[in-house]
């Protein structure tokens, strides 16, 4: 019994000098520690600072497109970010597939009502506030895209990406040649090597929504369906 007593204290000791060497050895998460996930039935929960803002794309199968085509906010070889009547979407054309998403809904309880949205020049950054209708844009919270996690911002953003902006499709003498006019087709696009790219749907539904890569020198595209 003595020996099993010497033992069990030796392990006590040994625990607790490791515990205080590394306080992050062993951690115990209580109630404060736990937050809601979100899902397609947690639709108004509270998403605590510094926490991940889940992908849910569910909702998109009912959605109208709205009165024009979601726009550009970003676009190079590899994502496409862009805003639309389902908020902000980050879409990965490598592998075809949405990767983030925060919608109108999950942003309440940051007190954003009318969404201004914008992206850093490295396409790594989402800057989001409140669109007040002013000239005067306040980027409140920034969002990352490769840890998807939202916090406030301290320093407004300067030298934000921004797409072109042409005139629009079925009246434009520079890229109706390239466009399929029987598609809905926006009027900002992103400039690439030798190409560019736009969006498009064949109707007002938001699960047709394309993004298109289309080459300049023979017109070839290369589509995505950015909800299927």
């Amino acid at each position: 019994m003595k020996k099993l007593a010497i033992i069990f204290i030796s392990l006590f000791l040994l625990l607790a000098a490791c515990q205080a060497n590394d306080p992050d050895a062993i951690t115990l998460v209580g109630q404060d520690n736990e937050h809601p996930i979100l899902s397609s039935d947690n639709e108004n929960f509270t998403l605590p600072e510094g926490e991940e803002l889940a992908v849910d794309i569910s909702d998109i199968e009912k959605m109208n497109i709205g009165a024009e085509i979601p726009r550009f906010l970003y676009a190079d070889n590899n994502i496409v970010v862009m805003q639309g009547t389902f908020g902000v979407v980050v879409y990965n054309m490598q592998d075809s597939i949405v990767t983030n998403r925060f919608s109108y809904e999950q942003i309440k309880s940051y007190d954003l009502l009318m969404m201004l949205a914008s992206v850093s020049q490295d396409g790594k950054t989402i800057f989001i506030g409140n669109d007040d209708m002013s000239n005067e844009f306040i980027y409140t919270y920034q969002y990352n895209i490769s840890t998807r996690v939202i916090k406030k911002n301290t320093q407004q953003p300067s030298n934000l990406f921004s797409p072109i902006t042409i005139e629009t499709p079925g009246y434009n003498e520079e890229y109706d040649k390239y466009f399929d006019l029987h598609y809905h087709t926006g009027d900002k696009i992103v400039e690439m090597d030798n190409s560019f790219i736009y969006l498009r749907s064949k109707d007002w539904n938001m699960k047709n929504l394309q993004i298109v890569i289309c080459q300049y020198e023979d017109g070839e595209n290369k589509v995505f369906d950015v909800f299927k």
